[in-house]
């Protein structure tokens, strides 16, 4: 069966629009969850903000701008200045183009985060989607929030599905998976009733991606993180092979090895 609709990019994660008031507010992301573990996806809509603080800003939030922020050399990671701010609405080089809004953003721990990476959009008008650029390790690939097409045919791949951002992360196809490749979530996969190492594909065949918390049902993919369709070779399930705790993100990775 072919992937199902991925448009919506805001799926699990709480959505907080950020104000349109010109003046310097402070936002704390326990406001809005108070558990400390739900993901909060902080919107910037297209008006004039003020230069505003996010605080206890965790690996699993995001930022979501309603246009692309100045990426400098065009490599997907948006540095914030020396006075830890960022211009989220500059655009372009030079101090004429800082844009009207800065914002600053620090951890649980009160340090400040220095970078962003860029998740893409889905051209639709939900947004461009950013989030801390430490949770992708070195070695990793990651795609967009968008539908992307993958060919792992060259080489070892590990590519990284922030799941725990509770964003859809798009109806990806991945081509030439071998058994020397990696998916790799920040949440747990949904399993079945049997809590084994093999994950099943449910009725639709693809990868259903679970939301920000550890996936409790298949085949809601579209709803909670993305869906992945691998072709040439078709692949009807994977295994959980390693288990791994970074920086305080969770990493679940799955591959490819024979049924039992």
């Amino acid at each position: 069966m072919a992937l199902g609709t991925n448009d919506s990019l805001i799926t699990t994660a709480d959505s907080f629009n950020v104000t349109f008031n010109t003046t310097n507010d402070t936002y704390d992301t326990l406001e809005y969850d108070a558990t400390g573990k739900q993901a909060v996806a902080f919107v910037f809509g297209n008006g004039i903000t003020g230069d505003d603080t996010i605080q206890n800003f965790e690996k699993n939030d995001s930022i979501i701008n309603f246009q692309k922020i100045f990426d400098g050399n065009n490599d997907g990671i948006i540095s914030f200045g020396p006075n830890g701010q960022l211009d989220i609405d500059r655009t372009g080089s030079g101090g004429k183009n800082a844009g009207e809004a800065q914002i600053t953003i620090s951890n649980n721990s009160g340090q400040n985060i220095d970078a962003l990476r860029y998740l893409g959009t889905k051209g639709n008008g939900t947004g461009y989607a950013y989030a801390d650029a430490s949770t992708r390790l070195a070695g990793m690939t990651e795609g967009t929030v968008g539908n992307d097409a993958l060919d792992a045919g060259t080489g070892a791949k590990t590519y990284l599905f922030d799941t725990a951002l509770g964003l859809n992360l798009g109806g990806d196809t991945i081509s030439n998976f071998g058994a020397d490749d990696r998916i790799v979530t920040t949440t747990k996969v949904h399993n079945g009733p049997d809590m084994g190492a093999i994950i099943t594909f449910g009725k639709n065949k693809v990868l259903d991606l679970p939301g920000d918390t550890d996936g409790i049902k298949g085949d809601v993919g579209p709803s909670h993180g993305g869906q992945i369709e691998f072709v040439n070779p078709g692949i009807d399930h994977l295994s959980l092979l390693d288990t791994k705790t970074v920086g305080g993100v969770n990493y679940y990775y799955y591959g490819v090895t024979p049924t039992i």
